[in-house]
């Protein structure tokens, strides 16, 4: 082989191999640099969800359920066993804590108990802002309710438990049940559900984010019996009737 041919291939071997070590070098160097922002971006992420997660409310009720007025016939609330009393003409009073750090906005509240008439359990809608110091909010008998008992904010637990009571769930720890919704400042929304005991005390049954539906929305109180009242105004209109000529 000519010597200056041979030269001539192993030039462009060389430059060949440097040029394929400089694509090589490019493309981790784009890859590292994808790779920080990447990972520059995880953390703002992270970063924005901690702060999110410790500016987050906390509402829970404190205190008992009494009624709105100081009339003989309003503090009729009680059965003389301590059990409420749903068929209750007057309005509730509710006291609500903000036991976080964050502001609860579009607070609702649906009280629900073992009374089988929608019309008879308590609700509150559009409470708040709701802030260091307790509130008081009233509560009472809506013109319509479209949530039933088994119906369930977070998708485990229902608006009331209607099992029958056991050892493990005896029916005196939960003679009603507090659902509150609310969003923090940063448009998350948020629920607590607490039992009602016969002592009138609360229990926590959970605390925490509304998760979203198939859909990737979350919805509160208020939106959730709006969307069954549209489902059920849709059920029961009439049929559209299509006249036919001769």
């Amino acid at each position: 082989m000519d010597t200056q041919l041979a030269s001539n291939i192993i030039n462009s071997v060389v430059a060949l191999a440097a040029l394929a070590a400089v694509i090589v070098a490019m493309v981790a160097i784009n890859e590292n640099r994808t790779q920080r922002r990447e990972d520059w971006l995880h953390s703002q992420q992270l970063a924005i969800e901690e702060h999110q997660y410790q500016s987050r409310p906390i509402i829970v009720p404190v205190g008992e359920i009494i009624p709105s007025t100081a009339t003989a016939e309003d503090f009729a609330l009680y059965q003389s066993n301590g059990i409420v009393i749903w068929n209750h003409r007057g309005k509730i009073k509710l006291t609500l804590q903000n036991m976080g750090a964050g502001v609860a906005v579009n607070v609702h509240c649906v009280l629900y108990g073992p009374e089988p008439i929608h019309t008879y359990q308590f609700v509150s809608w559009d409470n708040g802002p709701v802030g260091g110091s307790p509130v008081q909010v009233l509560c009472e008998h809506p013109e319509q309710l479209h949530l039933a008992p088994d119906d369930s904010i977070t998708g485990v637990h229902p608006l009331y438990d209607t099992s029958p009571t056991s050892s493990s769930n005896p029916i005196e720890y939960r003679i009603a049940c507090l659902t509150v919704t609310y969003h923090d400042l940063f448009g998350i929304k948020h629920v607590s559900i607490f039992n009602y005991t016969l002592e009138h005390r609360w229990v926590c049954v959970t605390i925490g984010k509304i998760p979203t539906d198939k859909g990737n929305v979350s919805v509160d109180l208020k939106e959730f019996n709006d969307q069954k009242k549209q489902r059920a105004t849709r059920l029961s209109a009439p049929a559209l009737t299509i006249s036919q000529g001769n």
